[in-house]
């Protein structure tokens, strides 16, 4: 008997109970699904988290001066300007950029106050960095002609009970570590979908800022996006190599919980995915022994006339590795059509818009499974089922054809 021969009698005997084969072909289908389902929503929120933050306040690569990062003084702004700046936009691999001057103090009302960051910014450049212009919910964005206007965060607005045209003072320390005050009137109110950062960011115009200190001069953070992502290690070492005294970092440098995250979220979920299969696995066994219980007589015979146990092994082996291997494309094309779906369309979060907003995530999540994940389990079910055929093959082995026949 050759090896054809015997894989036409192992899919022959799957399907001799079929209502057992059925039920646990389902069971595998419906376990592909949920653990593709699950590896697809991880993906969409880390995504959609990751996104958020560049796409809110990190952008792929940022320059700040090295002390500056240290001590967060004023004075110690973005060292060679002119040559980053020629650098920057003379290099193809970048789509824009922004210079940005960045206060650390504190933001007081009659209501209290509230330790924040100030970003001053050029509204015109800084929304080819940022889409905070995109998240204004109340207000509008550095519309109005004077330069005393302010954009805070939603979770900050409420915490201070602010309004449209609320006024506000900012106190920080200037370059000669005084206390220096400026009053601002409140123009927008954003929500960028991150609450954290709302409430600790605010934004103002630069001439806001300089005009009122007229011994200062420069940026201390310039934002930078280039057309793709992956590209952030060869800018930020082609600027690194012409400026030492600057602290040039990509979004993974800044935000090491995001980068993180990022790394670990594939290994995670292979071992979820595992676990779902190996639990798969045992109810395999168990048809597959039960099976072998109850043609306990006719392998017997089988061996009786000459069959040797190695096709004895691989006839039930080939029996256990059919019913995953018929699982799994009907379990694929369910999942791979489910992802799509949703990966367009989405799912709403709204009913708990606010915890997620304590992570930096929409209340919109959309799927994603990068095309490889789907060859990768494909080959992890295919494992999952040549050992769990093991077993029960080794098990048939253990028949006795004497004593299998005796009844017969």
């Amino acid at each position: 008997m050759n090896i054809l021969t015997l894989i036409k009698i192992s899919w022959r005997n799957v399907w001799r109970n079929k209502l057992r084969s059925f039920v646990v072909i389902i069971s595998v289908v419906f376990g592909l699904l949920g653990g593709i389902i699950i590896i697809a929503m991880s993906y969409g929120l880390n995504e959609e988290r990751m996104n958020n933050a560049v796409e809110t306040y990190l952008s792929h690569i940022q320059i700040h001066n090295k002390s500056f990062s240290e001590e967060y003084n004023i004075k110690y702004t973005i060292d060679n300007l002119e040559g980053i700046e020629n650098a920057i936009n003379n290099d193809i691999r970048v789509v824009s950029y922004s210079k940005r001057i960045i206060l650390n103090g504190m933001l007081s009302n009659s209501n209290g106050s509230y330790g924040i960051q100030v970003k001053g910014v050029d509204p015109i450049e800084e929304v080819k960095v940022t889409n905070t212009y995109e998240k204004i919910i109340e207000g509008e964005y550095f519309k109005s002609e004077k330069d005393n206007t302010i954009l805070v965060g939603k979770k900050l607005a409420d915490r201070l009970n602010l309004k449209l045209k609320s006024k506000v003072v900012i106190t920080f320390q200037d370059e000669n570590y005084e206390l220096t005050s400026l009053l601002y009137r409140v123009e927008g109110i954003f929500r960028s979908g991150n609450s954290r950062y709302d409430e600790a960011n605010v934004f103002v115009k630069n001439n806001s800022i300089t005009k009122n200190l007229p011994n200062f001069s420069g940026y201390h953070e310039i934002p930078i996006l280039l057309t793709d992502i992956e590209l952030r290690n060869q800018v930020k070492n082609d600027l690194v190599s012409k400026n030492s005294n600057n602290l040039i970092e990509g979004w993974d440098d800044i935000s090491k919980d995001l980068a993180y995250a990022n790394e670990m979220l594939a290994a995670v979920l292979y071992i979820f995915m595992m676990i779902i299969l190996s639990a798969l696995s045992f109810g395999i066994v168990n048809t597959m022994l039960m099976a072998i219980l109850e043609r306990r007589k006719e392998i017997g015979m089988l061996m009786s006339i000459g069959m040797s146990r190695f096709k004895i092994f691989l006839m039930i082996s080939f029996e256990t590795m059919f019913l995953s291997i018929v699982a799994l494309p009907i379990g694929l094309i369910l999942s791979y059509s489910i992802v799509e779906y949703y990966s367009v369309v989405g799912i709403d979060l709204s009913i708990v818009e606010a915890g997620l907003e304590n992570f930096g995530v929409g209340t919109r999540l959309y799927f994603k499974v990068p095309n490889q994940e789907y060859f990768i389990v494909a080959i992890m079910v295919f494992v999952i089922s040549i050992i769990s055929s093991i077993f029960p093959s080794v098990r048939a082995l253990k028949i006795n054809p004497v004593e299998a026949t005796k009844t017969i």
